[in-house]
């Protein structure tokens, strides 16, 4: 009861916001804000979101602490147009979406992608109407993830405190690094770009094996994210975020262990002709999480990596997670760095031994910058 009265209040508090804001000629200019999706046996799976332009997106990169304060407010602090109907144009196939009260559109297009079109494939984007609104001609690209052919496998990696630091175990240190730093003043951890890199290469190109990034993070960091893959040359994948947002049935989050199961579900469902290798950190349940998945998923985790970042003092669902997983005959490494992982993957012919030794390199060199 508490729930449902608090996001009726929520609802109500939005509905003013925008006659406000109408009524006062505040009202911002719409925009589309696609995330990549993925190509599934059912059709093209796209997710994306049309809020109001805010600014965030093309803000250019600053050292500011309070600057990157005020962007991540805006970031949270969305204004999202919900009811816009937008255009969907793929493959020769065509179509209408509309979106929900949050702002956001979530399906599966009735349509396949080219086999030639792998890596990725285009959805056309077009905003027809938006409620209350005087639109623009407003048009934009999704682009999904389309796996080759050629694929051997298939990469799932979480994002905090896996391929970026954040301090996810620790609340203060980890909101500050979220709130106060923009995408190029986050630290990538050292290999990180040269292992998914080479685990990512193969005969159909540099992008043959798809990587899938699985977070809890918010989608209101989306943007941040992608920048961040870009800037360090990490290969670009589908990320599958989690709502935030208080609704008659949730609460602000949700579940983390129920929601990256659900999208490890759904990446496998996605590709279900190829196994997977699972990378996480030792720090948010993923050895427990990743062994369920191996449960429920038989045979399709190929093997899986925790980044230590308890200082090699594991948490008793980490060790029991791993314990599980070598008990199903998965192989597991777990340290502070990519090494393990790096050396395990050249073991199962994943990856060769220069791929090793670029990952060591960058390992030593961050080590001898401090």
């Amino acid at each position: 009861m508490l729930r449902r009265g608090l996001s009726r209040l929520e609802d109500a508090w939005d509905a003013a916001r925008f006659a406000f804001k109408r009524r006062t000629g505040l009202l911002g200019t719409p925009m589309i804000a696609p995330y990549r999706g993925m190509a599934t046996p059912d059709g093209l799976w796209i997710r994306g979101r049309v809020i109001e332009d805010q600014g965030v997106t093309t803000a250019p990169h600053s050292d500011s602490t309070l600057t990157n304060l005020w962007l991540t407010l805006k970031r949270y602090e969305t204004d999202e147009v919900g009811g816009a109907r937008l255009a969907w144009r793929a493959f020769g196939a065509s179509g209408e979406l509309v979106t929900d009260g949050e702002g956001y559109f979530d399906s599966v297009l009735p349509v396949h992608a080219d086999p030639g079109s792998a890596p990725w494939a285009g959805v056309e984007l077009r905003l027809l109407s938006a409620p209350g609104r005087t639109i623009r001609p407003l048009a934009a690209e999704l682009r999904v993830r389309a796996a080759s052919p050629n694929a051997r496998f298939g990469v799932i990696s979480d994002i905090d405190d896996t391929i970026v630091k954040t301090g996810a175990t620790n609340f203060v240190k980890h909101w500050r690094t979220v709130v106060a730093n923009s995408a190029r003043s986050r630290t990538a951890f050292p290999g990180v770009s040269h292992l998914y890199r080479a685990l990512a290469a193969g005969p159909a190109g540099p992008e043959t094996n798809p990587i899938f990034y699985v977070s809890s993070s918010p989608w209101n960091l989306y943007d941040l994210f992608e920048s961040f893959l870009a800037l360090r040359a990490i290969p670009p994948g589908p990320m599958l975020l989690k709502d935030f947002g208080l609704t008659a049935d949730k609460w602000l989050t949700g579940g983390h262990d129920a929601h990256k199961l659900a999208m490890i579900s759904k990446i496998m469902a996605a590709c279900p002709q190829l196994r997977f290798l699972l990378v996480g950190d030792s720090g948010q349940r993923d050895a427990a999480i990743y062994a369920e998945a191996a449960r429920r998923h038989e045979g399709r985790v190929l093997a899986v990596h925790i980044r230590d970042v308890t200082d090699g003092i594991l948490a008793v669902d980490a060790s029991d997670g791993i314990a599980a997983l070598r008990d199903m005959g998965v192989p597991v490494t777990h340290g502070e760095t990519l090494r393990e992982a790096a050396e395990s993957a050249e073991a199962m012919g994943l990856i060769d031994s220069s791929a090793v030794a670029s990952v060591a390199a960058a390992i030593a060199d961050r080590k001898r910058s401090g």
